[in-house]
Formats: structure tokens, C-alpha cells, sequence
């Protein structure tokens, strides 16, 4: 996994270090990973760059170990005095690049699928966990232990017969009728006993509610899937209070207990899940854009400078993507137009980068987010869009 001290550890190297950075797909369950194709599918890619033999050695010798380790996916960054892996539980994508460091190839291997909180629960068990870079962690747990000290017979016993019927036993001091007579029998034990049921079930679903609003607070997380049997979930969500500041964006549900699920059952129904959420999330963005939005690169850059933009939509690989940005970081400027040689804000001379090379000035310049379409929203991005769009401030 990569942690946030491992991207603020990346993002402080120089700017100018020469570093290999790889997100490489070692899954072994994958065919196309088999045998040497794994090792012959990298050193093409290697070849491609122009690597030097030395430091693509580097991560062809530990390719091999990272197919056997844990993770579906591993993330390297190489170079003079660094030597990183990260294995991360998700098939990514496989990325290379060789030059100055480029943090936003790690940052988009940590954020491939949305960070969120998952709440299995039915009538007995309340299980929080947070997923994460395709792994399930589980937070806490909660037995529902007031069901374990319910006695219903105690509940039911001065109502399951009735007093004074025919054929009602009497008490052995003959001062009245026994409880449990052998007299007509009442549904009145039944209904107290289910409304007693109800209350408590009604009061842990209300405890879990509140735990869970500040479990996700305290852990910056916005969304929410919820793990169970339907009925169980319907009760939960009746509730979550309409102000509650998170999204269930799902349910699904394992064939075994709740309180007894293997985190790998839930893992393997919330995977699907999600990705079905990111490209929902990934549509309304694109349909967003096209009502509100600014399309084209040159008019979206313009506006990205003048500090009128808010959220910056860029395809799944920017290094496809090429613009132009002034030699001094002191006077910055950015422009898709091939015919501006010199920045018109100092005269500095003007070089062609691409667009994942900028992404971090232009995050930490004007306080944009950075959002990521892929696929058919990636491609229209740049066939229809321009490139770039942005949702502005005003």
C-alpha cells in the first residue's frame, strides 16, 4: 500500500534527479504474466524509454519477487539513493516513465479507485471497515449483547395466559392464577416480546448510526457501502439521519454471517461495486462538464491562470498530452499554442512538457483538484473536449 508519508516522500525529490518510475501489472493469475512474458513485456517497454541497462536491471531483478509477493500491482521508483516498491491489491494499468520525478504516477496508482468506508451489519453484528488501494481493513467491531440477555420467557410469562379463563391453573397459595396456567393463551407475550425486540434493535441501529458518522469524520471519508441482508440494511438506513455527512453509494451482501464474513467475501462483492460507482461518478462528471463546464486546452489553461478554476478534468494518462510552460518557476506560465516561443509575462523561453509533468504546479500554483476520466470518457475527453476541461469558481 502506499501510505501518505510515502507520496510526501516522493514529491521532496529534486527536481532535477533522474528517476525510473513503473507501475507494472504482476498478477499471477494473468495469463499474459506467465512464464517470461512478464519479464520480456517490461524489457520492451525499458527499451522504449531508453533506459540505462543498470537502472532497468534494477527493476527487472525485483519484477520477478514482486510477482510472487502479495500485490496485483507494483509501483517502483528508482534512482541514485532511492529504491521503492509499493504493492498494491489492484490490476492497474502498467505506466513507465524516465526522467525528473514524476509524483503524480504514484499518486494516480494510490487513487484508482475511491478510499470508503464499509459497514457490514444485520441484527446480531455491526463490523466498520475502510477500503483502500483494493485492501479491506477492519476498524472495529460490535456485538449487539443486550439480544444475548434477553430472556423471553421471563418477558412473556405474566402474559401468556389468561387470568381467570377456564381451565387457568391457580397459584399453588391459591392467591390468584399462575402465569403460566393451562388456560386459553394470549398473542400479548408475542407482541410484547417483538415490540421489546424491536426497541433494542431500533436503539443498536441508532448507536451504530452515530459511531459511524464519526468513525468516517475522523477519517476523511465521504462515502459509504453498506454490507448485509436487505431487510437488516433497510431497517439500519431508516436510521441514518438526512444530514448525515456521507453517501451510501451501495448494498451488497455475502452468503455467510455477517459477524463471521471473511473480509475476502466482502472484498470480492465490494470490487465490482465500486468500479461500477467510479464510472457512474466518472458519467455525471462528463454530463457536468458538458451543461457547466470549459472545454479546450489553450481556453482552459488561460483560465486555470487567471484562478477561476476549481476542478481540472484530464484524460486517465496526461503523458499522451503536450503543452508548453516557461522556463522560470519564479514567472510562470502555460500555454497549448505551438507559436508562443517566449512567455509574454518575463521573455524566459518557453518548453514542451506533458500535461503529467504540470500537474503538480498547476495543483500547487491555484488550489486545483484533479479529477481523471477513463476509458470512452477519456476518449471523448480528448476527441470531442479538447484535451482539458474544468468546472470553474464563478
Amino acid at each position: 500500500m502506499i501510505t501518505p508519508d510515502d507520496l510526501s516522500r516522493i514529491r521532496a525529490l529534486p527536481g532535477d534527479a533522474s528517476v525510473l518510475m513503473a507501475v507494472v501489472h504482476v498478477n499471477p493469475a494473468d495469463p499474459e504474466n506467465h512464464g517470461g512474458a512478464l519479464t520480456t513485456r517490461v524489457k520492451s517497454a525499458l527499451a522504449d524509454l531508453g533506459v540505462p541497462p543498470t537502472l532497468g536491471q534494477r527493476l527487472l531483478d525485483d519484477v520477478a519477487r514482486a510477482r510472487e509477493a502479495r500485490g496485483k500491482s507494483a509501483v517502483y521508483v528508482l534512482g541514485e539513493g532511492i529504491d521503492e516498491r509499493f504493492d498494491v491489491q489492484l490490476d492497474l494499468p502498467e505506466r513507465f516513465h524516465f526522467g525528473r520525478p514524476l509524483p503524480v504516477l504514484v499518486e494516480q496508482a494510490a487513487q484508482a479507485l475511491p478510499r470508503v468506508g464499509v459497514l457490514a451489519v444485520d441484527r446480531d453484528w455491526a463490523r466498520f471497515f475502510v477500503f483502500e488501494q483494493g485492501e479491506l481493513h477492519e476498524i472495529r467491531r460490535e456485538r449487539h449483547t443486550e439480544l444475548d440477555e434477553l430472556d423471553r420467557d421471563e418477558l412473556t410469562a405474566s402474559t401468556t395466559a389468561v387470568p381467570g379463563a377456564p381451565g387457568a391453573a391457580r397459584a399453588q397459595d391459591g392467591s390468584g392464577f399462575s402465569g403460566q396456567g393451562t388456560g386459553p393463551r394470549s398473542d400479548s407475550g408475542v407482541e410484547f416480546f417483538q415490540r421489546h425486540l424491536d426497541a433494542l434493535q431500533q436503539r443498536f441501529y441508532n448507536d451504530m448510526a452515530a459511531q459511524l458518522a464519526t468513525e468516517l469524520k475522523a477519517r476523511d471519508l465521504r462515502h459509504l457501502v453498506l454490507v448485509g441482508p436487505v431487510a437488516r440494511l433497510a431497517e439500519f438506513r431508516a436510521e441514518l439521519p438526512d444530514t448525515a455527512p456521507f453517501t451510501v453509494i451501495g448494498e451488497t451482501n455475502v452468503e455467510v454471517g455477517t459477524g463471521t464474513a471473511p473480509e475476502q467475501a466482502i472484498l470480492d462483492r465490494l470490487l465490482p461495486l465500486l468500479e461500477d460507482f467510479a464510472r457512474e461518478d466518472e458519467a455525471r462528471l462528463m454530463a457536468q462538464l458538458q451543461e457547466e463546464g470549459v472545454m479546450e486546452m489553450e481556453r482552459v489553461l488561460e483560465m486555470v491562470q487567471q484562478g477561476r478554476v476549481s476542478l481540472l478534468v484530464i484524460p486517465e494518462d496526461g503523458s499522451q498530452l503536450h503543452l508548453f510552460r516557461s522556463h522560470n518557476p519564479d514567472v510562470p506560465y502555460f500555454t497549448a499554442r505551438k507559436d508562443v516561443t517566449e512567455s509574454p509575462l518575463d521573455g524566459s523561453l518557453m518548453e514542451r512538457v506533458t500535461l503529467e509533468e504540470v500537474l503538480t504546479p498547476l495543483r500547487e500554483l491555484y488550489g486545483l483538484e484533479v479529477r481523471r476520466v477513463h476509458g470512452e470518457h477519456a476518449e471523448r475527453l480528448v476527441r470531442e473536449y479538447g484535451g482539458l476541461a474544468a468546472l470553474t469558481r464563478y
